[in-house]
């Protein structure tokens, strides 16, 4: 039986995005794969009032294309809500990473559900062009490509 908020989040969320036995870890958090390879880990924070949603991107080489890459990341974040996510680098782990607080209050795992898909989407289209050694189109980066991986709209 599941008797903290994030545990009842996470059951919530498993059948949704067809991810059996979602549960928190050692850590108290919680680490998913999606269907389209997309890795995300979900954990609250320290107050407990945020669930903070994260992945890694890849690691931008050094040069010129990081520099690049870093500029077009500061102008997405610097774009109307809904951002989708907040684009940052990580020196402990030399990764771009992209991560989102959602306010844990009324929040539900259909919810949950709703605010990873065009994350996830963000995500996937931001590693793939580090991948490829190339920078996203800020409205290629910035807007969902399809209906949605759960077959939700977003």
């Amino acid at each position: 039986m599941v008797t903290d908020l994030f545990g009842a989040l996470l059951q919530e969320l498993g059948p949704i995005i067809n991810a059996a036995d979602l549960h928190p870890d050692q850590n108290n958090s919680c680490r998913v794969r999606l269907k389209t390879g997309v890795e995300i880990q979900m954990e609250l924070d320290r107050s407990a009032r945020f669930l903070v949603v994260g992945t890694e991107l890849g690691v931008p080489p050094v040069g010129k294309y990081r520099e690049n890459l870093f500029r077009e990341a500061l102008k997405a974040n610097d774009m109307p809500p809904p951002l989708h996510g907040i684009l940052a680098y990580s020196k402990k782990s030399d990764n771009l990473i992209l991560f989102e607080k959602i306010n844990v209050t009324d929040l539900s795992g259909l919810k949950i559900a709703e605010e990873i898909l065009p994350f996830a989407e963000k995500a996937l289209v931001w590693s793939e062009a580090i991948k490829h050694n190339e920078v996203p189109a800020l409205n290629q980066a910035y807007t969902p490509r399809s209906s949605g991986m759960f077959g939700l709209k977003p």
